[in-house]
Formats: structure tokens, C-alpha cells, sequence
């Protein structure tokens, strides 16, 4: 008895979905005439930051600091001058308070803002509904195969996902990143980018013996 033919594919979907958080960066940079003194000054514009944060109320779903650096910062005249920096990370998951917090933020000295950075979450559920259309899909293009050689599928073999992308933060244009700005009447009214969740799988099938009659035409 002869094998029962079989058929593989790949099945692909992409969804668009609105973004679920935003990544905002803050930046403090200062610099000053020893280093004792660039840390104080760098420590003063942090607790200018947390205030920011902390009026932002529960727009602002988390606060961390990135990278911390004191190093020397050469002058054209070769003096060097001690300098100190701070990142803090924050993820909104407010979206609507992205534009006044970012506006907020960059009123601050020697504060440097970047983001947003619209994405979605690693357990959303946009990425289990990526997966599944791409499942469909996979159905879809193994009955297609098969009905071209006059057969039909039969049975189900093996599944292999093949992974996920997509979410990939996607920076707001009108934010990028700005350096500190004074007026109080400034709002940014922005606008969170579409993001593309990509699902991909792997399906292996059985399917019923050819027509015959496909081969001879």
C-alpha cells in the first residue's frame, strides 16, 4: 500500500491593530565645574522628572532607570569638564496623556525627551489572534493545493509555529526628540501609530490520492 500523499504549507496573517502602551525616554544631561557638583545638579533634574511622572497620575504605568553616567566631557580648549546622565524609561499606558507628558517633560533644563514609542504587549491578545488567521490561512492554501491535483485534505499531521513579530515600537513624528522649550500654552496633540502584528505557522497534512486524470492533461 502505497504512502498517503501529503501536502505543506505555510500559513500567514498580519493584523493592525492600535498600539496597547508607549515608551518615553528622559534623558537628564548636565554639566558642571567638578563632579560633585555635576551630581547634584543631575540629582536636582531627576527629582524634576519624578514630579513630572508623578503628576502624570496613572497615565505613567511604570518608572525605571536605564543608564547612569559620570564621565569628562572634553572642551575645544582641552579642559575636560565633569558631566553626569540619567535615563529613565517610562511606559504609558494611557495613551491620550502621551502628548502632555512629553510637553511636560520637555520644559524641564537639561532634560532631553525622546518617544513615544507606540507597541503592543508580549502577552496581547492581538499576537493569539495573529497566530489563528494564520492557521485559517494555512487551511485555506492546503485545500487550494489539493484541489488543484483533484484530491482533498484528509487528515492533520504537524503544526509548527514558526513564531511572531510585529508590535515593533513605531516613534510618533511629531515628538522625536526635543530639547527643553518654554511655552506654557504648547500641547501635542498626537496621534498613536498602527501597529502590525505578523503570526506565521507551519502545517503538514494528509491528503486524498491525486485524479489521475490531472497528470495526463
Amino acid at each position: 500500500m502505497s504512502e498517503q500523499p501529503q501536502v505543506v504549507v505555510r500559513g500567514e496573517a498580519v493584523l493592525t491593530v492600535p498600539p496597547e502602551v508607549a515608551d518615553v525616554l528622559a534623558t537628564v544631561q548636565v554639566r558642571a565645574r567638578d563632579r560633585q557638583s555635576a551630581l547634584e545638579r543631575c540629582r536636582a533634574r531627576m527629582d524634576e522628572v519624578a514630579a513630572v511622572v508623578a503628576g502624570a497620575g496613572d497615565a505613567v504605568e511604570t518608572s525605571e532607570t536605564g543608564s547612569v553616567s559620570v564621565h569628562e566631557q572634553w572642551q575645544e580648549r582641552g579642559t575636560p569638564q565633569p558631566a553626569a546622565t540619567v535615563e529613565t524609561r517610562l511606559v504609558l499606558s494611557r495613551l491620550e496623556g502621551a502628548g502632555d507628558l512629553v510637553v511636560a517633560l520637555g520644559r524641564l533644563d537639561d532634560v532631553t525627551v525622546s518617544g513615544p514609542f507606540w507597541r503592543m504587549r508580549p502577552d496581547s491578545p492581538a499576537h493569539a489572534e495573529a497566530r489563528l488567521a494564520a492557521a485559517r490561512d494555512a487551511v485555506r492554501r492546503a485545500r487550494q493545493y489539493a484541489a488543484a491535483f483533484g484530491a482533498e485534505l484528509t487528515a492533520l499531521v504537524e503544526v509548527a509555529d514558526t513564531g511572531l513579530s510585529g508590535g515593533s515600537p513605531r516613534l510618533a513624528r511629531a515628538a522625536g526628540a526635543m530639547a527643553p522649550f518654554e511655552s506654557s500654552t504648547l500641547t501635542l496633540d498626537l496621534t498613536p501609530a498602527q501597529q502590525e502584528v505578523h503570526g506565521s505557522v507551519e502545517v503538514r497534512f494528509r491528503m486524498s490520492d491525486p485524479d489521475p486524470e490531472v497528470f495526463r492533461a
